[in-house]
């Protein structure tokens, strides 16, 4: 075995027995453990589920909480519907989709629980130098894209805007690369495109943007408006030039994203945690700008998975739900 496979081997030996030590210390507390699938470091979800992750520790007793990361959306949901996590960030028509067993679910979680129903938009983000010849999102057929992580939870969404305008992802070249390493591919030309779905400023698109020129590629608006037409999902929706600097709103489409829960975890500790994020909602806008506009009427806005009992009551104390 080479030193690098040696060095790499003794780490995760180091890791996992870190992680045991601290899992035997909460179980010794009596503490409930849960775990929060975000998303890719390189993503908007991973600060937030950090800041909600830090949040749950500090305002409710009895409970601790380890953040993931993953490749996204896609993958929280089968998480989450196998039970391998606790609480999972994903696309509203993701979270629909593993609910009901569809297409790219084999089987129907029907353990997904609504938490928050909406914490922000999720916006397709099709980045491309500034001086390539794509003008616009219909201009991909035939080229190298980068569409995001394997199992990314706007690769559905994507097929669904791309087939809208008449392209398969046959008509181009598909890859399937995390959001830093697409645009570093990019930067170096190898690709032509690459996809954020993700609220802006992405933190991948701000670093890009410091040493690279680009540009955001717009949707047509009879694009955008016969997909609000045909899914109850996806909202025409602008990227405001301020988010990276551009010479120009960028029009486009965007779908909700929304916290999910497993059904199990006991009411009174999901009743606590929907408390401590919306009692401390200027904490959990501080975790990332996109969700720095987050509204507590926003946590029960177009739900379509139905709601944990705890975080229900809590709405309803509220007044958030009669």
């Amino acid at each position: 075995m080479s030193p690098p496979d040696l060095m790499k081997r003794q780490l995760v030996k180091i890791v996992l027995a870190a992680v045991a030590l601290l899992l035997f210390g909460a179980c010794e507390r009596g503490e409930t453990l849960l775990s929060i699938a975000a998303g890719s470091t390189g993503g908007t979800w991973h600060p937030i589920g950090g800041v909600m992750g830090s949040m749950i520790n500090e305002y409710v007793a009895g409970v601790r909480v380890n953040v993931e990361s993953t490749d996204g959306g896609v993958e929280n949901v089968r998480l989450l519907g196998t039970a391998q996590v606790d609480i999972a960030m994903c696309i509203a028509a993701t979270a629909l989709n593993g609910y009901q067993g569809v297409a790219p679910y084999r089987q129907p979680f029907k353990n997904l629980r609504t938490l928050i129903a909406s914490f922000q938009l999720g916006y397709l983000q099709m980045a491309v130098l500034e001086t390539s010849p794509l003008k616009s999102a219909e201009d991909i057929q035939g080229k190298r894209v980068a569409i995001g992580p394997p199992g990314h939870g706007s690769i559905p969404r994507q097929k669904e805007i791309y087939q809208e305008m008449g392209i398969s992802f046959e008509d181009f070249t598909p890859i399937y690369l995390p959001f830093r390493q697409a645009l570093q591919s990019l930067g170096d030309h190898r690709l032509d495109a690459a996809v954020m779905y993700q609220s802006p400023p992405a933190p991948s698109l701000i670093e890009f943007g410091v040493t690279h020129q680009f540009r955001l590629l717009p949707v047509a608006q009879h694009h955008r408006e016969r997909l609000e037409g045909q899914y109850p999902y996806f909202v025409s929706s602008t990227i405001p030039k301020e988010a990276y600097g551009l010479s120009s709103d960028v029009p486009t489409v965007a779908t909700g994203n929304v916290i999910l829960v497993r059904e199990g975890v006991p009411e009174e500790v999901v009743y606590q945690i929907t408390r401590a994020i919306l009692d401390h909602i200027d904490e959990f806008r501080s975790a990332h700008p996109t969700v720095q506009n987050f509204q507590p009427e926003m946590a029960v806005l177009g739900h379509i998975v139905p709601y944990h009992p705890g975080a229900e009551r809590y709405f309803k104390e509220v007044g958030l739900l009669k």
